[in-house]
């Protein structure tokens, strides 16, 4: 398996995986599929350098992806970016979301970001477990703030500290 920066190429896989968890889950509150189109802008926001960065899980085909994206658009969070992560369902389970997360870290060590956030919809077990293998801790939970499909849920918000304020 081979983790590489996301190209053009990758999009429409990419789609794909997003897809299944908006049709099958509550891991993203999108209710309805999005299509490549409507992806495009959000793909073109990703560099091959900076803080925000899309890396591919690829075997021949793409089968997972981690991104890092603003956290919020005010200047005060340069320095923070949410880090997501998607993979194709067969490969749940298996080390490749920490094999994403792990090269995406490391690259943006290299960055100036300080922190990484990341919020995780309850109940999923595996992220929660994921993202404290990768060195995020929990810092809160939003309490049923969001809604999808006329259910309420919760989010965890963990954190994983890249600097110090010394450094």
């Amino acid at each position: 398996m081979e983790i590489r920066r996301a190209t053009a190429d990758d999009l429409a896989a990419i789609v794909a995986i997003y897809n299944h968890y908006v049709m099958h889950s509550f891991a993203t509150f999108d209710e309805t599929p999005v299509s490549v189109e409507d992806r495009q802008s959000w793909f073109d926001t990703f560099g091959s350098n900076g803080p925000y960065r899309l890396v591919v899980a690829d075997d021949g085909e793409v089968q997972g992806y981690a991104c890092s994206s603003p956290f919020r658009p005010h200047g005060a969070f340069a320095e923070t970016v949410e880090l997501s992560i998607y993979l194709a369902p067969p490969w749940t389970g298996r080390g490749l979301g920490r094999m994403l997360y792990e090269t995406l870290i490391d690259d943006l060590a290299l960055e100036q970001v300080h922190r990484l956030v990341a919020g995780i919809a309850l109940p999923n077990d595996a992220s929660v477990e994921l993202h404290r293998r990768c060195g995020f801790v929990d810092v809160g939970v939003f309490d049923e703030y969001a809604t999808k499909r006329g259910r309420y849920f919760s989010s965890v918000w963990m954190q994983r500290a890249l600097r110090t304020s010394d450094d």
